[in-house]
Parts: C-alpha cells; structure tokens; sequence
C-alpha cells in the first residue's frame, strides 16, 4: 500500500490515545496512593519519575531524528507508552510503578513534541489546529478518569479502563499511523521573520512553560486528594477529576471552533481561574468544591496552546522551541506533584492553591513579554 502524508485526523488519534493513557495515570496516582497506603509525599516520586521521563523525552524529540525517521521513532515510542503505562498500573509495589511512570512519560513527550512540530507548520491557523487537537485529546483523556469512576462505582478495579485502553487503542492506533508518513516541514512554510533562539529567550521559555505547568497541574493532579478529604468517595472524588478535565477540553474545542485570538484567550486564562480558585479555598463543600475546580479548569484549558503557537512563531525550526518549552514543562510536572505535596501535607490544600494564583500571572506576563520582543 503506498504512504501517505500525515493527517490531521491520524494526528489527532494518536494523540488522542496518548492522553488517554497520560490522563488515567495521572488519576492513577492518588488512587496507587491509596492502594499502597503511603503519604502524598511519596506518591509524588512518581511525578518526579514522570518529569524525568518526560525531559529525557522531549531531548529524543530532536537528538533521534538524526539517526531515526519521524515515523520510526513514533511507533517505537507509542508502544512503550503502552508498556509504560501497562508497569504503573500493575505493578505491585512503587519499585515497579514509579518506572512505569518515567516510560510512559518519556514516550508521551516524544511523540508531543514531533506531533507538535507538524501542526506548527500546517498551512491553515495554527492556534485553531492546535486548540483542536489538545481539545480532542483532554475529551479523550477526561473519559478515561470518568471510566474509571464508573468502575469504581460499580464495584470493578478501577483498573479496568486503562487495560481496556492499552488492548483496545494500542493495536487501533499502531493500525492508524502504520501507512502514515511524518514530514519535515517544508522551507517554504517558515515565517519572513525567522530568527535564530537566543539564550535569554531560550531561559524565558523554561520558566514560561515550567510555571504554566505548574499551573495547569497543579489545578488537578491532587484533585481527587481534594475532594475525598471534604466528604466526597473515591468514586465521587474521580467522578469530579474527570468533570474538570472534560471542561478543559470542551473550552479548547469551543475557543479552537470560534477560532478564537490570543488576546481572548489570555483573558479566558487569567480570569476564570482567579475565580475558581477562590471558591475551593472559600468552602469545605465537595459540590462547592468540584464548581471551583470545574471553572479554574476552564481558565487552564487555552494555556498550551497559547504557549506553544507564541514560543514557535517567527522562528525556523519549530520542533527545536517546541522541544525546549516539553524540556521545561518536564521539569515542571517532576517537581509539580512533590511540591504540592509537600504544601498540602504540611500547610493544607487552601496554601497550595493560593500559590497558583501568581505563577499564573508571572508566565502570562512573560509570555506577552517573549511575544512583544519577538515582534519587536
């Protein structure tokens, strides 16, 4: 059968099954936390694992495509996210489960990053494609935890959806990209501004993506943790976690239809969560408590995106800015979980929120900051 180019649609299913899997070890982790009954402390060894992964990752983006093709690299990496993630969720003891974590994290931010690096250089608006596509992908990602709550509910392993995933998406998706070709971008599709990366640039983007990460995560991860300790279930409390990932998908999709500007879009992320967080800090209700996480969510939906179309703009070779800023979220997912812990363990969960608050607004004004020198 002849090759042909890569698809937006083939795209969008093979990242579709990674956010699948990522979103089901997220939630995984607090629920491994419960089974193995250690502190949130420990637990978060598996975030660190995680970033570890996923900067190494973010690294074979760029270095292996000197020796391997596109196409070659994703396959070997999708297969080991499904080992990966087929290691935390079987694994008996956190020796087993941490270094399923870092597989699995190492192979997601490879394929992100060459995937990424394709839209950027799509013809059609890049901000739209790549609201779409990480849109698509939290939908599909937020209904494994809401699978996961099901299971629980109705008195399955909450394990089930994901094994479900790996043995049902694994062989669909190696079947999908098998005939599907990863191009380099064409030099004809760079901007008339292209420039080379500055240092001082290169360090803005470390910090812009490690604190919106930080953000982002730190909105959910510990989400379940959250609700469980104000009176809701286990199952109630990943009924919630999924609630709020679908949210963040269903705001990007609706922004990425609306085509929407990145000025409507830094309004969106700076306003609704400076009203969600303080609803979670503001009350010991669960029901209370999920609204909060639910619009906060909704505040954090746009900020990859609006991340990763303004790192990228105006210069050649977006893979190489596209790698830096998963190298700095990377850091910031291994650090993340730990420190949030550490927060919550020790001071509550109402501190750790509260903390969000200025790291969103630090890496939005750096951002505007990146993107008012890159114009200039």
């Amino acid at each position: 059968m002849a090759r042909k180019p890569i698809t937006f649609k083939a795209i969008i299913f093979l990242h579709s099954t990674a956010m699948y899997l990522m979103w089901a070890a997220g939630a995984a982790v607090p629920l491994v936390r419960l089974d193995f009954g250690i502190s949130r402390t420990l637990a978060s060894v598996h975030g660190i694992a995680s970033g570890l992964g996923a900067l190494l990752g973010a690294r074979i983006a760029v270095t292996s495509l000197k020796y391997l093709s596109r196409e070659a690299l994703v396959k070997t990496t999708t297969i080991t996210l499904f080992i990966g993630i087929f290691g935390l969720v079987l694994g008996p003891t956190i020796w087993i489960t941490v270094p399923g974590c870092g597989l699995a994290a190492m192979s997601q931010s490879t394929i992100s990053a060459i995937i990424m690096s394709q839209i950027s250089h799509d013809d059609k608006p890049s901000m739209r494609r790549v609201l779409l596509q990480t849109g698509i992908g939290a939908a599909v990602g937020s209904s494994s935890i809401l699978l996961m709550s099901a299971a629980l509910h109705s008195g399955h392993n909450w394990r089930l959806p994901i094994f479900l995933g790996i043995f049902i998406l694994g062989p669909l998706t190696l079947l999908v990209i098998r005939n599907v070709e990863f191009l380099d971008a064409p030099s004809s599709k760079m901007h008339a501004g292209t420039r080379s990366f500055a240092g001082i640039e290169k360090a803005q983007v470390y910090v812009i993506a490690g604190l919106l990460f930080f953000v982002e995560m730190g909105v959910g991860f510990w989400a379940i943790d959250l609700l469980i300790s104000r009176g809701a279930g286990v199952a109630l409390g990943a009924l919630g976690a999924g609630l709020m990932g679908l949210s963040c998908a269903l705001t990007r999709i609706i922004l990425g239809v609306f085509n929407a500007s990145p000025r409507a879009l830094s309004i969106i992320s700076v306003g609704f969560p400076f009203v969600g967080v303080p609803i979670i800090c503001a009350t010991n209700s669960p029901s209370l408590t999920m609204i909060g996480l639910i619009i906060a969510a909704c505040g954090t939906g746009p900020l990859f995106s609006l991340a990763i179309v303004q790192i990228s703009d105006g210069y050649r070779d977006s893979a190489e800015r596209i790698s830096h800023y998963m190298m700095g979220s990377a850091l910031s997912y291994g650090v993340t979980p730990f420190f949030l812990a550490l927060i919550f363990d020790n001071a509550g969960f109402i501190a750790g929120y509260l903390a969000l608050l200025p790291a969103l607004a630090i890496a939005l004004l750096l951002l505007r900051r990146l993107g008012a020198h890159q114009e200039a």
